[in-house]
Order: structure tokens, then sequence, then C-alpha cells
């Protein structure tokens, strides 16, 4: 079965339904696919809390109504701009009552190849259909970008997991866990593992743990404000860049731009997770993985301590923290012939002004447009700019598409 509609959406997390919803806002007519809010339902923590502050975790309104706060209030939910972490449950409930009410016909389908045919797609899902569109979104996030240390690549999967994979830590009860990263989901899933019962190690490789500041709640002088603005992503000059002006950051030299992106906001627990970690969870600071190996069912981790003494843990299982890594190489379902078009940079794809890559017609928003638009892209702050941009872009293109088609046949008539 064949269809066609002008713009083909993959992906149905934060980034995908907001592009969805300026689509719409902007009459443009689109297909969304993907399962809604799947990562935040079924592969988070559930007792998880955002590392981003309330004023950072909403999604983008076209009409500036229906926010994170609003819908607590109604809800009768705890809330609080600074100062009061958003559970996952909360936002996962605000953002399905987001898609909702903004993409409600999100198609619960799984993209198996995308294709260029002459000057259009040709989109194939699962359930068989292909549907032709000029344009196609790829916003599916974090999917398939797990980074895992090479030397477990080699345990026997049963004894070894990234940190993205474990919705219920209750599972861990009773067992001996090793969690590798010191950034907000090691430092988490470590917490909520001992809470649940289990004996917990955390592996950190540099020689410190960073944590977030405490948000200032009180009031805070002229000077303060100016000399520290507060943004979505923290406080500071360089910060309120980042949040206000993305389009700017592409016009930065590459090697400062891709350094910016390592380096801004890295590896950090929040701030209201270090009185449940320090203290409580055992930490190996300094050392670094050397190999790992399965002894009897179990898992033995070779490590080098600071002082580049060897060092054996064994554990049941492994939990890699270690974050993702962006690389369009990994998307299964686009075609080679279009992965050999991208222009990227360290397997990112460098993007227009409006999230188009190399490929006429192909945008790629979240992380994978960081090294173009700044750190922001990394996270739910840089939805809005993000919806804006491309759905702005696109509707521009087909008005004037259209009016060239009219005039087109005003002159053959």
């Amino acid at each position: 079965m064949n269809s066609q509609t002008i713009v083909c959406v993959i992906g149905a997390g934060p980034y995908g339904t907001a592009v969805a919803a300026y689509l719409r806002h902007a009459g443009v007519a689109f297909r969304i696919f993907g399962s809604p809010m799947r990562r935040w339902l079924s592969q988070m923590p559930k007792e998880m809390l955002l590392k981003s502050e309330g004023c950072a975790s909403g999604l983008p309104d076209p009409n500036e109504q229906f926010t994170l706060p609003g819908f607590c209030r109604k809800q009768g939910l705890l809330y609080g701009d600074y100062g009061k972490p958003v559970s996952r449950e909360i936002f996962a409930k605000y953002a399905l009552s987001y898609q909702q009410k903004f993409v409600p016909e999100v198609e619960d389908v799984r993209v198996t190849g995308v294709k260029r045919n002459g000057g259009h797609f040709e989109v194939q899902l699962s359930t068989g259909e292909v549907v032709r569109c000029a344009h196609v979104i790829v916003a599916t996030g974090l999917e398939h970008m797990e980074r895992i240390p090479e030397k477990l690549s080699k345990l026997p999967p049963e004894l070894y997991s990234h940190s993205s994979a474990h919705y219920d830590l209750g599972k861990f009860k009773g067992m001996d866990v090793v969690v590798i990263g010191a950034g907000q989901s090691g430092l988490e899933m470590a917490a909520l593992a001992r809470d649940h019962g289990a004996s917990v190690t955390l592996v950190v490789r540099a020689s410190t743990v960073s944590w977030n500041k405490v948000p200032v709640t009180t009031h805070r002088s002229f000077y303060q404000r100016l000399r520290r603005p507060r943004t979505q992503l923290g406080e500071g000059l360089q910060l309120w860049v980042y949040d206000n002006v993305p389009q700017l950051f592409r016009r930065l030299p590459r090697k400062l731009r891709i350094g910016r992106v390592k380096r801004s906001l890295g590896p950090a627990g929040g701030w209201w997770l270090r009185k449940e970690v320090e203290g409580r969870v055992p930490m190996l600071l300094g050392h670094k993985l050397e190999g790992a190996e399965e002894k009897n069912g179990r898992v033995e981790l070779h490590l080098k301590d600071p002082n580049g003494q060897s060092k054996v843990l064994i554990a049941d299982h492994i939990v890699a923290a270690t974050g993702y890594k962006f690389d369009f190489e990994c998307l299964p379902f686009l075609d080679r012939g279009i992965k050999a078009q991208i222009r990227h940079e360290e397997q990112q794809p460098r993007l227009s002004p409006y999230f188009e890559s190399s490929v006429p017609g192909l945008y790629f928003c979240g992380l994978s447009s960081a090294y173009s638009f700044g750190p922001v892209m990394r996270f739910l702050a840089g939805t809005a700019f993000t919806a804006r941009r491309i759905a702005t872009h696109i509707a521009t293109q087909e008005r004037v598409a259209g009016v060239s088609f009219s005039h087109k046949r005003k002159c053959a008539d």
C-alpha cells in the first residue's frame, strides 16, 4: 500500500512531537511514527527525578498556554520553577497529555527504511505501507546511540547492560552491582539500585564527582542577574548564549563548536542527588576500566587505580552509565545511498540554519543537532527553538512551491 504526505516525522518523543505540533500550527500536512514517549515510559527508572529544573522541563506550545506549571496546577501536582525536582512520572504524564492534545494522530509503527527516489522520499513502515513525502525529520533521540565500553562487549549479555535499559531496579535486589560512570544517570542509578536492596559500587574514571549547584530561590540583585543571568541550563553568560541564541552557535569555527559541546555541561549529578550518594554508595574514584571477563556466572572486573595498581571487582551485573554518542551510521532505517550523501562532523550531520542536512529535505534534531546548534540541543530546553525553526522553514518552502506551481499553471493556461 502506498500513500503520500508532505512531511514524515520519525520519532514520537519530546522533539518529534514538538516539531509535529508546530507543523500542525503552520498548516503543514504530516504523519508521525513512533511509540509516544516510549523512553520516558519504559526505559528510565520509574522513581527517577529529572536533572533539569522545572522551568526547563516543559514542552513548547505554539500558543504558549499548555505549560508544565499549568498542567501541574490543574492536576494538583507539586511543581516549582527552581528547587523542586520534577519526577519522571509527572513529566511523562504531562508529555503524554501534550502529545494527545497537539499530535493525537501519532502512529505507533516502526520505520524500517527511508530512501530517496528522485525528488522525494519513500518511507517504509513495518506494516508494509510505503509513504511518499517531500521532507523527513529524524527525531529518534537517543535510540541506537547508547555508548558501552568495548571492554564489556565480550561478556555474556545477561551480565552487563546500559543504564537506559532499566525501568524497574527491583530486579537488582540482593545482587552485587557495579555502576560505571559519574553523570546523572550513573549517580542516580547507583542510588536507586541501593534503595532497592542491591550492594552497589560506583566506578568513576575522574578523580572527583561533580554536582550541580543548589539553585538560588531568594531574591537576586540586579548586578547578580546581570553578571550571572538565569537560563534553562543554569546560571552564567555562556549558558545564556547557548540557551537564547543557538542560531549564532553554528557560526563558530568547527573546532570551537565541537569542543564547547563536549566540555560544556559535562557529567554531573543533580544538586538534590548528592545526599543520596555521598557516604551511602562506595565510590572508586580515578579508576580506569582495563577489562572484564565472566567467571562462574559472575563478572570479574579489572581496574587500574590512580597509582597504576591493578584492582579486581566481582559483581553479578555491570551497568554502563556511559552516556550516548550520536552516529548517523547507526540509524538502521536510513538507506546507504542517503548516508553516503550526508556531510558530517564526527558522525553528526552538518546542518543548515533550519536543521536541514546536506540531503535536501532531510532534517535532524535533538542530540544529532548539538554540534550545529550547541549544548542546549541535548536537553528538553532545545525543543522550542527546534520546533519553530523546522516548521517555519518547511511551511515557507511549501508556500513558495505552491505559488510557483500556481504561476506555472496560469502561464500554461
